[in-house]
């Protein structure tokens, strides 16, 4: 299954079948060995393992927002990278590493909610982070928080202080931008920079940040360019994961969400606009 892993179309719940059930930690592992991170940041192996594994065990088992929905994203971010040429002059090798851990984390520990849910029922995320981005703040500071009360899982010990720093930085930045409360501002922004060379050079590290941020959010919707069974198939998970916040809005009594009422139709029947106004656009 890993043979695919460098093509536009890739079943990553085939990689959690015969993985099973650890698609994100075996590709995460698969990656960051091919590329030769490991070895350049003088990672240990066994670290390195046991920090994927408790990741992934920190996802949890929701119909969409779960850990093969997260190796799903890291496989499309590392044919993005490497397809746009990004990985020439956008990203170092500290780059990509933090650019992998991006995908791997940016769900992480997600409860199967949106952010309004979480606003509207005064949840303790919502609290914690002033109902600015709540999930998305909490998926980066739950994993960075797991190698801080874990030193035994901290395979960014090697690392020096300064790429620490890089590295924390881009990560946040990129998870943060896949808040789509922020999306039309990104995009809006991204398309005034705008540029068709085959390795296209950053302006400077705003523009690279901002590039990397459209990177991951593609990567994040990407099962849209898989084949239709492999889309479908998300599809069906996205439309229960919200139908099930719907019917909590239901007992709460509060209004359900557009799309979210499984009395009426769901996600599924608006793909069309989706492709129109969010897809097509990141194309």
């Amino acid at each position: 299954v890993l043979a695919g892993v460098d093509s536009w179309t890739f079943d990553a719940w085939k990689l959690a079948e015969v993985t099973q059930g650890h698609a994100l930690s075996a590709l995460a592992f698969y990656l960051m060995h091919r590329e030769g991170l490991i070895a350049k940041f003088q990672i240990k192996p066994a670290v390195l393992a046991r920090l994927l594994r408790a990741l992934e065990a920190g996802y949890q088992p929701n119909p969409y927002h779960n850990a093969t929905h997260a190796a799903d994203v890291l496989q499309t971010l590392h044919v993005v990278i490497h397809g746009a040429g990004l990985h020439v002059h956008y990203l170092d090798r500290l780059g990509l590493l933090a650019a992998y851990f991006a995908a791997i984390v940016h769900d992480h520990n997600h409860p199967g909610l949106t952010n309004d849910f979480l606003i509207t029922t005064n949840d303790m995320l919502a609290i914690r982070y002033n109902d600015k981005s709540p999930l998305e703040n909490h998926h980066t500071a739950s994993c960075f928080g797991l190698m801080a009360l874990q030193p035994e899982l901290d395979a960014l010990a090697p690392l020096s202080q300064t790429e620490k720093s890089g590295f924390r930085k881009q990560v946040i930045e990129m998870v943060m931008g896949t808040d789509m409360k922020q999306h039309f501002g990104i995009m809006a922004h991204f398309n005034t920079l705008v540029c068709s060379e085959t390795a296209p050079k950053p302006l400077d590290d705003k523009e690279r940040m901002l590039s990397l941020q459209i990177a991951l959010k593609v990567a994040d919707i990407g099962h849209l360019g898989e084949s239709l069974a492999v889309h479908k198939r998300w599809l069906a998970g996205l439309e229960e994961e919200f139908f099930n916040q719907g019917d909590r809005e239901r007992d709460l009594g509060i209004p359900i969400s557009p799309l979210f009422d499984r009395a009426k139709q769901g996600v599924s029947k608006s793909q069309v606009g989706f492709y129109d106004f969010v897809g097509l656009p990141l194309v």
